[in-house]
Order: C-alpha cells, then sequence, then structure tokens
C-alpha cells in the first residue's frame, strides 16, 4: 500500500479506469480476433491504452505514488488515440469535428482523476506522523 490510506474516492478512480482499461483490451482482442476491423496502429495504440488504464486502478486501488503519472500518460495517449481515429479510419473530414472536442474531454478527466490521486496520496502521506531524528 505504500504508506498511503486510500480513500474511497481513490477507489472509484480505480474501478473506472479498471473499467476503461479492460474496453480497451477488449478492442484489442476484436481486432486480434478479426471481429472488429482497424489498422495496426490502432491496436497499438488501444493496447497502450488498456495497458496504462489498468496499471493506472492497480495505483489507485494500492495507494502507489505513481498512480498519478500513469493517469497523465493514460489521458495522452487515449486522447490523442481519439484525435489520431479521423486520419486512422479514413473519416471524411466533414465527420472529424467531434475528435478534437472528445479527445479534449478524455484528457481533461484523466488530468482531473491525476491530480486528485495526486492530492489524496500526499494528503494521506501529510498526516502520517514521521518519527523526530
Amino acid at each position: 500500500m505504500n504508506g498511503a490510506r486510500v480513500t474511497i474516492g481513490a477507489r472509484i478512480v480505480a474501478v473506472l479506469f479498471a473499467l476503461l482499461g479492460l474496453n480497451a483490451l477488449y478492442e484489442l482482442l476484436s481486432m486480434v480476433r478479426g471481429t472488429s476491423d482497424g489498422p495496426i496502429t490502432l491496436a497499438a495504440l488501444q493496447a497502450a491504452v488498456g495497458l496504462t488504464a489498468i496499471a493506472t486502478a492497480f495505483g489507485a486501488w494500492t495507494g502507489a505514488r505513481w498512480a498519478a503519472v500513469l493517469a497523465v500518460a493514460y489521458g495522452v495517449i487515449a486522447a490523442a488515440m481519439v484525435v489520431a481515429l479521423g486520419p486512422l479510419l479514413d473519416m471524411p473530414v466533414e465527420e472529424r469535428g467531434g475528435l478534437l472536442v472528445g479527445g479534449a474531454i478524455v484528457l481533461a478527466f484523466a488530468l482531473a482523476c491525476a491530480g486528485y490521486l495526486y492530492w489524496a496520496f500526499n494528503k494521506a502521506r501529510a498526516a502520517t506522523p514521521t518519527a523526530s531524528p
């Protein structure tokens, strides 16, 4: 647990990231099985999104300080994937308008979760008494 008391909020963040990660890995599995089309680049991005989300979930659940960093990494990778969907899937330009907004929303969500995890785990550490030298 790394010495941090894990809050209910951190557990909620962990569950959310676990669900996001499982969804990305399911999409990757669908591509590998051939039940879903997509270029190899999209499969690689799905793998990266899924693994960073699962790792973030694990870190948030256990109170690891690095969970906030992985939440940011998830947000950057997932937002980049959403924005890149247009060119990756050869979408017409007029259908790509919402991708930038969607990417921004994904990034904002991840940054908010990272900020909360950083605050929660540092607050828990600051409240822990330490022995004086």
